[in-house]
């Protein structure tokens, strides 16, 4: 499956002649990190992360701060940035993830709304309400970032990267316990797994994989706003994951690259892009809680079954 995805994204990088789109694709793997953060949270312990926008924002501002204010290479920019947010992710998870359920998706959403705050106000360090702007050349290497083809593959290959990672942690003993806390956190507890610990410890790898998604926004934006830090953001994401499914792995970035590529091949409007997804995800949490995965699965089994039956017959 790697290997396929691989060949996907070399084929697509190298055939692809439309500049925007590949330019888009770059900026769909970007945020489809930002939906990976949030399935940690989501399809890992069952939490809806609200404010998960706030190590969104910390990427986006931290490219921009490090690169415009203190002169850094965008590299530098980007781990610093993913540094400050696994602090960021240490203290609000040791104030928020005693919560469960609604109580935590509330005060993290809360939070969010202080971090637009402080970046409208702190005007020497953010741009205020205008923002920041003006980047200086954005590199990976040497690889300038303002080329298409650069872009895309540059991200593409951080996204595998992050999905390789997860995929590590998953069958991991720490995976393991986190599973656990989902299925039946008072149990998990009664066999001696620390749930607040595990807890804390899934909040805060979240938190540098969203602020890279942040980050690596930056060179498609080239504007960084307090609205990043909007939990409108957030739900953005939280609609890729339903849509590509929780239990599935890739099931975010499956979402990311649907909510990407169909509005702007339908050229739709963004109320009517919201009214249509939100429909969508309706219709699947009704009918299909796994989202397209777990629809593409029944899918199969009933024609493999209908094929099974024709056999006998």
């Amino acid at each position: 499956m790697i290997a396929a995805a691989v060949v996907a994204a070399v084929l697509f990088g190298s055939l692809v002649e439309n500049a925007f789109i590949v330019t888009l694709a770059g900026y769909t793997c970007a945020f489809a990190l930002f939906a990976l953060s949030i399935n940690i949270m989501l399809g890992g312990l069952g939490e809806v992360p609200l404010g998960q926008c706030i190590f969104f924002g910390i990427g986006a501002y931290g490219a921009g701060i490090g690169t415009i204010k203190l002169g850094l290479p965008f590299e530098a920019a980007v781990v610093l940035a993913m540094l400050v947010s696994i602090v960021a992710a240490a203290m609000i998870g040791w104030l928020t993830l005693r919560l469960t359920g609604a109580y935590f998706a509330i005060v993290s959403w809360g939070m969010s709304g202080v971090a637009m705050v402080a970046a409208l106000n702190l005007s020497d360090i953010t741009g205020g309400p205008l923002g920041m702007f003006g980047f200086p050349p954005i590199k990976i290497g040497p690889f300038l970032l303002a080329e298409p083809r650069n872009y895309f593959f540059a991200t593409a290959a951080i996204l595998l990267l992050v999905v390789l990672v997860l995929s590590a942690v998953r069958t991991s003993k720490f995976g393991s316990a986190i599973e656990s806390i989902r299925q039946n956190q008072h149990l998990a507890q009664s066999v001696g797994v620390n749930v607040f610990r595990e807890r804390l410890k899934a909040f805060i790898l979240s938190a540098p994989i969203a602020a890279l998604g942040g980050a690596l926004c930056v060179p498609y934006t080239q504007i960084v706003t307090p609205e990043v830090f909007s939990v409108a953001n957030t739900v953005d994401a939280l609609l890729m994951v339903l849509i590509g499914g929780t239990g599935l792995l890739v099931g975010p970035i499956i979402g990311a690259v649907i909510f990407s590529i169909i509005p702007y091949y339908l050229s739709l409007d963004p109320n009517v892009r919201i009214l249509i997804f939100s429909a969508a995800i309706i219709v699947i949490m009704v009918f299909a809680p796994g989202g397209l995965h777990q629809i593409a699965t029944r899918l199969f089994d009933r024609m493999r079954g209908g094929r099974g039956a024709t056999d006998a017959t």
